[in-house]
């Protein structure tokens, strides 16, 4: 693809192949590109394969290409599985001794113009008076000559990672990496097509993951409370919030279950104090019960919901976005809800400060959505957005707790000695909080809930567009589709547009009527096998979606995908 290239490293679990992959793509940053880092790994501690892969370009990237230009393999299986995937003119580096293509790898190479180039990376090593492990670091030496980039770089990100280290000889980790750039049969006119960087906008930028993005939101917008059990791929958040706590003054806390956190939240809210919790499938299963609590009660909740293929335990390392309808329907009996879904990091940074004001000010749950891929992948941004405003919608002192209003929003205020008696009921009940049978307090009160959704409405966006004001074609998704379809965009000739829904529920619908009014072609994308997405709008504004792109094999979009789909 133009002005764009890739490398992938690939291994077993457990030989550093993220460490690899984290030290290259900053680097590259550091060096003027924009990056986009996507990682697969197996639910296993050591074995199976792993891989780290760096789309990068001098133009902005969002979303993985599904081959690569440059394979870095360091263990056998990984480099027979992952031969497949260069594109026609790549290169393959690999520290295998021995290695023998297969029949169809050798026809595969040979029709693909491929080189492969064999590096004896222990020999290195031992050479250089290093310990086995760094002869990653001699395979890192001589990516960096192909590339023709200035080695001092990527000198300065391997150092100052090893640095905070102890007992680590920094002059063998040096020597090594030098010992890589050096090597005669390493030529940097190996590789055909690196693009050019038109400036060095990108080197002063940051790169975040979609679950760190999502805990600087929650600090920023005064979350002082996170409680959580860990699951894939919610599990960062967690991190990312116990190791800052002593800075931040937040209270972590990893609870027993599922339950636990949720109700933890709960009880934090009731109090005051701003608190979320993440989890993934499973565990959100679980919550299920506590969000109809949390509805009844109307104390506000707040639960990140991590997205991954299959129902039961299915592919917990992989991504997938097929959690919509249980985010829009979990929980028992009728209430309103909120369901925002984030796309990358920007937003992932964004939304969750949205998602906290929402339910304090609506005093409903809110359940924002992301994947896998948005919360693992590392994105590359100029900055953070500006962190918003707090709304939490609290009155000093009330009289009637579910007081009966026009926006269906009553007064909310914090539990304290001096104040009115604050009756909270998980029974339906009347507006001062008592439990009632009565029929017309039951219609009254279940209307009263109801109406939030009006004014929620009201106040969330529309739908984001991207593309040209008259598209051909408009994808209309939600999540990370986003982002291949963007990628698409800059590469593809046609007059592309994309319809993006952040917030899902409540659903609006004026826009894609809009366009289905100019008799454009419009394609439902999403990463699940049911279309969630096209039957919420079916339901919600009666028009119905024939053009679908779907994939639920636990990878997210690729550019490949989209571009491939406008050929057809």
């Amino acid at each position: 693809m133009k002005d764009r290239l890739s490398i992938k490293f690939g291994g077993e679990s457990g030989q550093g192949i993220n460490s690899l992959g984290k030290f290259v793509s900053k680097a590259l940053k550091e060096t003027g590109y924009h990056t986009f880092a996507y990682r697969e790994y197996p639910s296993i501690i050591r074995g199976g394969f792993a891989s780290y892969q760096i789309d990068f370009s001098s133009v902005e990237v969002l979303s993985p290409s599904e081959k690569t230009n440059i394979l870095v393999c360091i263990d056998k299986e990984a480099l027979e599985k992952y031969l497949f995937n260069v594109y026609g003119r790549g290169v393959i580096f690999h520290s295998v001794k021995d290695f023998r293509l297969s029949q169809q790898a050798e026809k595969y190479v040979k029709e693909n113009k491929i080189k492969i180039v064999y590096i004896d990376t222990l020999a290195i090593s031992e050479k250089e008076k290093a310990p086995k492990i760094m002869g990653n670091m001699v395979m890192l030496g001589s990516i960096w000559k192909v590339l023709g980039l200035d080695i001092k770089v990527l000198q300065k990100v391997v150092i100052d990672f090893f640095i905070q280290k102890e007992g680590i000889d920094l002059e063998a980790e040096k020597r090594c990496l030098l010992a890589g750039f050096n090597l005669d049969e390493i030529k940097d006119d190996i590789l055909e097509g690196l693009p050019k960087l038109k400036d060095n906008k990108w080197g002063k930028s940051i790169v975040i993951t979609g679950n760190q993005a999502i805990a600087l939101g929650a600090i920023s917008v005064g979350c002082r409370a996170y409680y959580a059990y860990p699951m894939t791929p919610a599990t960062s958040i967690l991190e990312v919030l116990g190791n800052t706590y002593q800075k931040t003054g937040i209270l972590v806390k990893q609870a027993e279950s599922e339950i636990t956190a949720v109700q933890m939240v709960m009880g934090s809210m009731y109090m005051g104090c701003r608190a979320f919790t993440a989890t993934s499938g499973g565990g959100f299963d679980l919550m299920t019960e506590s969000i109809s609590c949390s509805a009844m009660t109307e104390i506000p909740l707040v639960i990140v919901l991590g997205q991954r293929a299959g129902p039961g335990t299915g592919v917990p390392t992989w991504t997938g976005g097929s959690d919509l309808n249980v985010a829009l329907y979990s929980g028992h009996g009728e209430f309103p809800r909120c369901v925002i879904s984030v796309s990358d990091a920007s937003d992932s940074y964004t939304l969750i400060q949205d998602a906290f004001n929402i339910s304090e000010k609506y005093q409903i749950p809110v359940i924002l959505l992301t994947e896998k891929h948005i919360a693992e992948s590392i994105f590359n941004l100029s900055s953070l957005p500006k962190a918003k405003e707090i709304t939490r919608g609290l009155v000093k002192d009330g009289r009637q707790r579910y007081l009966y209003t026009k926006s269906g929003v009553s007064p909310r205020w914090i539990p304290k000695a001096g104040t009115t008696t604050y009756l909270t009921n998980s029974d339906e009940h009347n507006q001062e909080g008592i439990s009632t049978e009565d029929e017309q307090d039951i219609v009254n009160m279940s209307e009263k809930r109801m109406r939030k959704l009006i004014a929620l409405k009201k106040e969330i966006p529309q739908p984001k567009y991207y593309g040209p004001k008259n598209p051909t074609i408009v994808f209309v998704g939600m999540g990370s589709t986003k982002n291949a379809v963007l990628d698409a965009m800059k590469l593809s000739k046609k007059k592309i547009g994309f319809l993006h829904y952040q917030y899902i529920y409540p659903f609006k619908g004026e826009r894609i009527i809009q366009f289905a009014k100019e008799k454009v072609k419009i394609v439902l994308i999403e990463n699940n096998q049911s279309n969630g997405l096209g039957k919420l709008i079916k339901s919600e504004s009666n028009f119905y979606i024939s053009n679908t792109i779907n994939k639920f094999d636990g990878r997210p979009f690729f550019v490949d995908d989209i571009l491939e789909y406008l050929k057809q």
